[in-house]
């Protein structure tokens, strides 16, 4: 498996033609005037590259959100079945498949300003290094 990309968004609507449709995306702060600061909604889209033996077995993709400390303020979980032998089939040798996942966190409480990182894990494995996500006060004007 191959991560295409993880992209941070307020917003992100998946379509039956597996195209995922973004707004409100690229961002990595949160401006809060206090803390504990609730987040109402933060989406994650991620594309994934399955080649036809990978797509063959169940795999899980697991987004966990940490402090800096690594203690665990959120975490989403999205099983993959197995694509059906029609599917597989239609997946070149030698080339992979696109399949975009979303995950969602509501209501998310950040304790503290500070450092905070977004762990994209793919059957247990790191799928890519944590991205970044910052809780700050917002800039004086």
């Amino acid at each position: 498996m191959d991560l295409d990309f993880a992209l941070l968004a307020d917003g992100v609507t998946a379509r039956p033609d597996g195209k995922l449709d973004i707004y409100g995306a690229g961002w990595d702060t949160i401006f809060a005037r206090d803390v504990p600061a609730v987040h109402a909604r933060l989406v994650l889209a991620v594309r994934l590259l399955l080649s036809r033996n990978e797509a063959e077995h169940r795999h899980r993709l697991e987004v966990i959100i940490q402090g800096a400390d690594g203690a665990e303020i959120g975490r989403a979980v999205g099983d993959l079945d197995a694509a059906a032998p029609e599917a597989r089939a239609q997946i070149p040798p030698g080339r992979r498949a696109g399949l975009g996942m979303v995950m969602t966190f509501e209501n998310l409480v950040f304790p503290a300003f500070g450092n905070y990182q977004i762990v994209v894990q793919w059957d247990g494995n790191e799928a890519r290094p944590p991205l970044r996500l910052i809780v700050s006060p917002p800039p004086e004007q």
